[in-house]
């Protein structure tokens, strides 16, 4: 080690001291840490006073979980080590730290660094990497504590405010993020990552002055940090100043020209004559576009205001249509627009003299406004066919049958892998996103059937809202979930939240003779939930010897093909289906409803073997030839890449294989996939099929940059895959893409190829 003092006893004067380190850290990284004790203490036998290989020998047993011996070895070495020495034996602590961390070995990885700061408590990067490792396991009490302690110890070290604050930003504790941040700028007032930061938490708290002098500031200090002219823009939009507007998104996009024409060109040469429906990306185009083109203010306004629009921003969208009409735009598109915006955010008063405006432009849209307005007060009068919403609930089914004392005949439990163990993802950034910040062991709920007399099913038409119904007009919690997915124990999740209580009423009971099983869920056309919500409960209905013939319907979703597919591989009868349509609430003499295997979105270990087994069908895999896939979704209706052509060069120079999998049978999609070395895909649904890998495939899952959602790093860490990721890029500034995207689940994605580039080398 080059920083050991001469004459040292750390210092072996035999030249083998490299190759014997060398060795022994081979042990660490192939965690062979008896083989690691056997060889250092057979160097000790001749080298018994160097402290290098005591200090070596003492972590290999507390790797290996023998603290007592580690404890006895160092205590003599710090009984017998001069000043300098503590801080040599601290260094090489943290050096096998680091290397457990990057082997996602987190646990380890924290009793490690602990000791490294028994030993030196000025420790920097010790105390920084524990509040990471905390804060990916959602222990932030302690994330908080080492912070805080380094800030009590370096009250001066401005980067454990950056990372202190960064922490309250990322579980949206925006309050003390700003005091944090505000404490950090007392120390360095131009602190650019500090007030880029501390903006942002401004207007995520709605504060659009304190933001403004803050990215005000940012500009003056660094004029060429262009996102903060989209955020500035993006507050001056809200106060209704479209001239500060436009100039400053004319200076972002300006500045950043390479990557705008690589939107508009990407829409021009790839959506604009595609049979999908690409209204929102053509809106997006044409306020990039009209700002680029340097248009007149009114034409801007009318995009903007079309944009708000399509988005239900209605009362944002009545300034800029006004705007537009005040400098003389005047289009039916505007007034009809207006008049809608006007009437779904009740201000029928201002309304009349557009609607005139609009008659003499368009009679035939006009009498539709009119007819649409009456329609809206006839409905608001007639509720006689409507049914009065649940007023209270049980959380749990087995709450229900308890109060009802139907326990013994009509519920029944079932023991099976409940437990998800979780390791890290791995990324190029050091800081996991986090959206990954998770407990390394899950406990997820329980799977059960019940059987309940007079139940009802309710499923809202957007197919985002469910509830199972009892008798006595009271839902029960864990059978009505809701969008978005939360995860197991969140306590928003609680049933006392459920949006049905917001309600008065729901649509009319259809009233079913017989006994009905459900399977039905959330966004039952979606192939995620498809196979990991609704498919597996089919085998609690295995388990329980549930006799088909005696059942008389199964409310299930059959729309799409790999619905059919799979209900027919699951053997659910096809003259039993009952299909779905809205509104959608039936009410069944017996309503017998398996639980779903987990929280919604979320996966046991077991529903993936059952999954495999059924649509694998055993099928022998083992000697078919490996591929590199990239599951492209270029005929997606979002989450599509910008820059495909560039990613799939760079992807056919390592061998991969392009593959579209909705032309595919469900069977071929998990055959395929059985079959991979390596996938590569943007997120989306074709990554359900990664349940049907072999275990140690490569996966490289690129995200939108405001949803990361990690349900596929889920399903890797069940069967064992080598899960990574990356982030694709903001377009301009945070607010500024979140203007074009507001809905972040529909982001498409530019990405840095770079980093993909760099990710390959170090995964292949």
């Amino acid at each position: 080690m080059n920083n050991i003092h001469p004459n040292h006893n750390f210092i072996d004067f035999d030249m083998n001291i490299s190759e014997y380190e060398i060795r022994i850290k081979s042990f660490f990284e192939e965690e062979k840490y008896e083989q690691a004790i056997e060889y250092i203490e057979n160097i000790l036998v001749d080298n018994s006073e160097i402290n290098l290989y005591k200090t070596y020998l003492g972590l290999a047993y507390f790797c290996q979980g023998n603290e007592e011996f580690y404890q006895t070895i160092l205590l003599d070495l710090c009984f017998n080590a001069e000043e300098e020495d503590f801080a040599i034996i601290a260094e090489l602590i943290f050096n096998i730290a680091e290397l457990k961390s990057e082997q996602t070995n987190i646990n380890l990885a924290i009793k490690l660094y602990q000791q490294v700061l028994e030993i030196n408590p000025q420790y920097i990067l010790a105390y920084i990497n524990l509040a990471q490792l905390f804060s990916q396991q959602s222990n932030f009490d302690d994330a908080v504590y080492f912070l805080e302690e380094l800030i009590s110890i370096k009250p001066n070290f401005i980067i454990t405010y950056e990372k202190l604050g960064l922490l309250w930003q990322n579980i949206n504790e925006f309050e003390k993020a700003i005091i944090v941040y505000s404490q950090g700028l007392k120390i360095q007032e131009n602190n650019l990552n500090i007030l880029s930061n501390l903006a942002y938490c401004y207007l995520k708290n709605n504060n659009f002055f304190d933001a403004k002098e803050i990215l005000l500031k940012v500009i003056k200090i660094e004029p060429k940090i262009y996102q903060s002219y989209g955020e500035l823009g993006y507050i001056y939009l809200l106060e209704n100043n479209l001239n500060l507007t436009i100039k400053l998104w004319t200076e972002l996009i300006d500045n950043l020209p390479l990557f705008f024409e690589k939107y508009l060109d990407w829409y021009h040469n790839n959506l604009q004559n595609l049979s999908i429906n690409n209204e929102v990306i053509k809106l997006n185009i044409n306020l990039v576009n009209s700002l680029k083109n340097r248009q007149n203010q009114e034409g801007i306004a009318f995009n903007i205001a079309n944009l708000l629009f399509q988005q239900k921003n209605y009362l944002l969208a009545i300034n800029y249509y006004q705007i537009a009409l005040n400098q003389n735009l005047e289009l039916e598109s505007i007034y009809y627009n207006l008049i809608l915006s006007l009437l779904y955010t009740q201000q029928r008063d201002k309304i009349a003299s557009y609607l005139d405006k609009l008659s003499s432009i368009n009679l035939h849209k006009s009498q539709l406004i009119f007819d649409l307005i009456n329609h809206r007060k006839s409905n608001d009068k007639d509720n006689k066919n409507l049914v009065t919403s649940p007023h209270n609930y049980h959380k749990t089914a087995l709450n229900f049958v308890e109060k009802n004392q139907i326990i013994k005949t009509n519920y029944y439990d079932f023991n099976l892998d409940n437990i998800l163990k979780l390791k890290p993802p791995k990324t190029l950034d050091k800081n996991i996103h986090p959206s990954f910040y998770f407990s390394s062991i899950i406990e997820l709920p329980k799977t059960f059937l019940v059987n309940i007399p007079d139940g009802r099913f309710y499923l809202r038409e957007d197919e985002a809202s469910s509830a199972i119904i009892t008798k006595e007009n009271y839902i029960i919690g864990e059978l009505s979930p809701e969008s978005p997915a939360l995860s197991p124990n969140h306590p928003d999740s609680h049933p006392s939240n459920h949006s049905i209580f917001k309600t008065n009423f729901l649509p009319s009971i259809q009233l079913i003779k017989g006994t009905v099983i459900i399977l039905a869920g959330l966004a039952n056309d979606i192939y995620f939930h498809w196979l990991f919500d609704i498919l597996p409960r089919i085998k609690l209905l295995e388990l329980a010897k549930i006799n088909y013939r005696e059942i008389d319907y199964f409310l299930v979703d059959n729309r799409t093909n790999f619905q059919k597919e799979t209900l027919e591989i699951f053997g659910i009868p096809h003259d039993k289906i009952l299909p779905l349509s809205f509104p959608l609430h039936i009410q069944a003499e017996n309503l017998i409803v398996p639980s779903f295997p987990s929280t919604i979105a979320w996966m046991p270990p077991w529903s993936c073997d059952y999954l495999r087994n059924k649509i694998l069908d055993n099928k022998d895999i083992q000697n078919q030839e490996r591929k590199r896939l990239y599951i492209s979704r270029k005929n997606s209706s979002n989450r599509r890449l910008i820059n495909e052509d560039e990613v799939v060069n760079i992807l056919l120079n390592y061998n991969f294989e392009i593959v579209n999998l909705e032309f595919l049978s469900v069977k071929k999609q998990g055959e395929l996939l059985s079959t991979a070395e390596i996938v590569v895909s943007s997120h989306g649904s074709g990554l359900s099929n990664l349940v049907f890998c072999q275990p140690n495939t490569k996966v490289i899952e690129i995200f939108a940059p405001n949803y990361v959602y990690p349900c596929y790093w889920l399903v890797s860490n069940l069967i064992n895959l080598d899960y990574y990721y990356l982030i694709g890029e903001i377009i301009g500034s945070k607010h500024f893409h979140q203007l074009l995207y507001p809905d972040s689940r529909l982001e498409d994605i530019y990405l840095n190829c770079q980093n993909l580039q760099q990710l390959l080398n170090k995964v292949i």
